[in-house]
């Protein structure tokens, strides 16, 4: 995940998987079976001595490369580090969202989920 406050509002600071799942959009499901079929064509195209083996063995190492993709992207909509619009419709905003503040510096200031009011004081 990026460092730095996420840019947009939080749907769910700590999604699990399932909820991950159930949030996942046409455009996932569309990275998904693009990445398994071209593991699938990569796999047949150089496999030559066995290639339908080849080609099924790279699927499904395609298949588990695009299961890691579609969940971090649904991950990073529900947190609010990208675009999610239908998802804050179906499932609303979280009650406590992050202080976005502006840092004038060169890195970015990451504020937490509390308020500067209810952290306790460093000795």
């Amino acid at each position: 995940m990026p460092f730095g406050d996420p840019k947009y509002p939080v749907v769910n600071p700590s999604p699990d998987v399932d909820q991950t799942l159930r949030s996942l959009r046409t455009s996932d499901y569309l990275l998904a079976a693009f990445i398994s079929g071209a593991s699938w064509s990569y796999g047949y195209v150089f496999g030559k001595p066995v290639r339908m083996a080849t080609a099924n063995t790279a699927m499904a190492l395609g298949l588990t490369c695009a299961t890691m993709a579609v969940l971090q992207n649904g991950r990073a909509r529900l947190r609010g580090y990208r675009e999610n619009g239908k998802e804050l419709k179906k499932y609303g905003p979280w009650p406590v969202q992050p202080e976005l503040a502006a840092s004038g510096g060169r890195f970015p200031k990451a504020t937490g989920l509390t308020s500067p009011s209810v952290q306790p004081p460093l000795n």
